[in-house]
This record gives structure tokens, sequence and C-alpha cells, in this order.
């Protein structure tokens, strides 16, 4: 899964999930609401963003809002999406 990779990286990242709905947050906290979230950490949010449109997979364009799953994204697209986040926290992360 993405959390057991950025885990395994020790990257301060976090995914959370309700149902079909998920958000990231390079954070090590519980991010429930918008306000929870640091907005410093919207730097590395748009450096996500811009590495996984160049891989094509589309986040909506602000760390504050969700995504969502559907039946309509195949098992090879959510691979496909999965590797792309991989690679993309990689690059985000290299200058910690």
């Amino acid at each position: 899964s993405i959390q057991r990779f950025a885990s395994a990286r020790n990257y301060k990242f976090k995914v959370f999930s309700v149902g079909s709905i998920f958000w990231f947050a390079f954070s090590d906290k519980n991010i429930q609401k918008a306000e929870d979230i640091d907005h410093a950490s919207m730097e590395k949010f748009k450096l996500l963003h811009r590495e996984l449109l160049n891989r094509g997979i589309y986040l909506g364009p602000s760390g504050y809002e969700v995504g969502f799953v559907s039946a309509a994204h195949s098992k090879i697209e959510l691979e496909k999406a999965k590797r792309a986040i991989f690679e993309s926290l990689d690059i985000v992360f290299k200058g910690k």
C-alpha cells in the first residue's frame, strides 16, 4: 500500500480514507478537517501534484481536497496510480 511505502521510507506522509474517499497529508498527525492541515505542507503537495500530472495521474489541485476511487477505475489504472505515487513521493522527499 501507499502508506506502507511511505512508512518504510520514513516519509512524513499519511494516507487517510473513509469508504472510497481518500486524502493525503504531509504530516504524522491525524488529519480530520482542513484546519488540521499545516499550510506549509502545501509546498510538498504542489510538488506531488506536478509529479503525478507528469505521470498521467490527476488529483485535485489543492491539498485541502479529497480524492475518490470508483468502480470506473480498473485494477490496472489503480496500479499505475500507485506506482506513480511511489515515484512522486521519492521526488518530493529526496531533499528531506
